[in-house]
């Protein structure tokens, strides 16, 4: 078994698919409808995980405190990068929302990005014993 996708309803789902290409270089390789729909879907790629951004006119928010690791739901997509400073410092150049990288408990880098809904993005990089 392996992680074919990953599902998230933006707010405005063009702006949505632009920021995880232009900041994460996912790409799009379709889009999609169903009767009765009042949205639709763009799926994404970035290698073999795909992210499908759906939209509603119905949408509603929920909010949720992806640090609080109490709180039932989804916390955060992972994002492997070479080098998670590196990768910080291009993203807040482009002036996006951006935590300074950390040396976490297995001393591999990371640091959370959030996506224009506030979606927790973690950049990972990973070390030998994380591999």
């Amino acid at each position: 078994m392996r992680v074919h996708h990953i599902a998230l309803t933006a707010r405005n789902p063009e702006k949505t698919a632009a920021f995880y290409k232009e900041n994460l270089g996912f790409s799009e390789v379709n889009r999609f409808t169903k009767p009765g729909w009042d949205g639709g879907a763009i799926v994404m790629q970035l290698g073999d995980v795909r992210l499908e951004i759906f939209h509603f006119q119905s949408s509603v928010d929920k909010k949720d405190d992806a640090s609080n690791f109490k709180v039932i739901g989804f916390k955060h997509i992972g994002i492997e990068v070479k080098d998670a400073r590196q990768k910080y410092s291009e993203l807040k150049g482009r002036g996006v929302d951006i935590d300074e990288p950390v040396k976490g408990t297995t001393c591999a880098w990371f640091c959370f990005m959030r996506d224009p809904d506030g979606i927790p993005i973690e950049l990972y990089e990973p070390n030998q014993f994380s591999k």
